[in-house]
């Protein structure tokens, strides 16, 4: 986790204090008589090793001038960041002490003491000082190595809370860091497959047990599995909002047939019964109608999940599509500009868009948006093919559908 370089406030502060500690010192112990130009001639030599960035050709540098003068606290200081910064942790908890010892004021010491501390295995030590410091940390590289060690520290001390109180701050900090974005997608996962375990440990029985079984069962596509857990949550809590949601949305994931419809739609019916207003079971009821040609009842259940939901693109989308098919044209065009304003990098927005500024007349508009709708079509295909060979490494293109010349 370690930069490579100091970052501009840690170079600066180690400078500016061994230039302002670089004068041999006035005493000094008899058994290590030094002139005062050897002093400085050291001075000069970490100086001109930080410079570099050479952490470990400065510590020698560092170690002879605490040495000589032990109660200055710039050289204790210096010593500590140079063993952090060349890969040297443990080494450096001694020096930064004693350092924080002489001058508590010591700020950037005291980070690269609680870093160093939690390096080297002291999560134990390390944590309160992470914990409290992380806010106010000015240097951004620090202060996201004191978040991530923070996060390893507290996951390794079983503290999950501390955990996502770090991940809270990173991810409001830096939030397109790769390691950042990696560690919470574990920790998240982790976490929830702690409190899942509990969950199971203290009440095997309960409803939220049998639930959280038919999430995973739903997950892993065991569709038949998943509907059976569910009609047992709805044994033991009959009035559970979404749970016939849920069940309806199953019925129509297998294979579909008219009694499956018939089932998913009764579901979906139990569902508003319990939970008027349900913007999901609308959105469902009206894509069933519209897929029946019912434009009306498709326009009427589409409409209800906006009202519920004024934000619900898809459900914009499909208001959009079933107005256009009953030649409602000029009736669809705000609601499917909003669903494009509230989702302008979905291609089925756009698309749907373009036929209903055909439909009304307004055809460079709907040129417009036709191209937009290829672009982003192709940008697709292009992160999905990207993803691809991220996890599978270097791929061909896949065939495209065109038809053979």
């Amino acid at each position: 986790m370690r930069p490579k370089l100091f970052t501009t406030v840690f170079m600066t502060t180690i400078l500016a204090s061994l230039a302002a500690g670089g004068q041999a010192p006035e005493k000094t112990s008899p058994s290590t008589p030094a002139a005062p130009s050897d002093a400085n001639a050291t001075v000069t030599a970490a100086m001109t090793a930080l410079r570099k960035g050479d952490y470990a050709g400065a510590i020698p540098a560092l170690e002879k001038l605490t040495a000589l003068a032990p109660e200055v606290a710039e050289y204790q200081a210096n010593l500590c960041a140079a063993y952090y910064f060349a890969g040297r942790p443990p080494d450096a908890v001694a020096p930064c002490r004693k350092a924080l010892k002489l001058k508590p004021a010591l700020a950037s010491t005291h980070h690269i003491l609680a870093v160093s501390l939690a390096e080297s295995g002291d999560c134990k030590g390390a944590l309160p000082f992470l914990a409290k410091d992380y806010p106010n940390v000015s240097d951004r590289q620090m202060r996201r190595i004191m978040g991530l060690d923070g996060t390893h520290c507290a996951m390794g001390m079983n503290d999950p809370y501390a955990a996502v109180n770090f991940l809270e701050g990173l991810n409001r900090d830096f939030p397109n860091d790769p390691d950042v974005l990696y560690l919470s997608t574990h920790i998240f996962s982790d976490l929830s497959t702690r409190a899942s375990q509990h969950l199971l440990q203290v009440a095997p029985g309960s409803y939220q047990a049998h639930q959280l079984n038919a999430e995973v069962l739903e997950i892993q596509e065991k569709f038949t599995d998943a509907i059976e857990e569910y009609r047992k949550v709805l044994t033991l809590a009959p009035r559970l909002a979404g749970i016939h949601y849920r069940l309806g949305r199953l019925l129509l994931a297998g294979e579909r047939s008219p009694g499956t419809l018939d089932s998913a739609r009764k579901e979906f019916e139990e569902e508003l019964q319990m939970n008027p207003g349900d913007p999901g079971s609308e959105y469902e009821l009206g894509e069933m109608a519209r897929e029946a040609r019912n434009w009306n009842d498709a326009i009427e259940h589409f409409g209800r999940a906006v009202a519920s939901e004024p934000d619900f693109a898809s459900a914009l989308v499909g208001l959009g599509k079933s107005l256009v098919s009953a030649g409602r044209a000029a009736e669809a065009v705000a609601p499917l500009e909003k669903a494009v304003k509230l989702t302008p990098g979905d291609p089925v927005a756009h698309y749907q868009l373009s036929f209903a500024y055909r439909r009304v007349g307004r055809d460079a508009e709907a040129q417009k948006e036709l191209a937009l709708y290829r672009q982003l079509f192709e940008e697709q295909q292009r992160a999905s093919l990207a993803i691809r060979t991220g996890i599978l490494g270097d791929i061909s293109s896949p065939q495209t559908a065109e038809p053979p010349e």
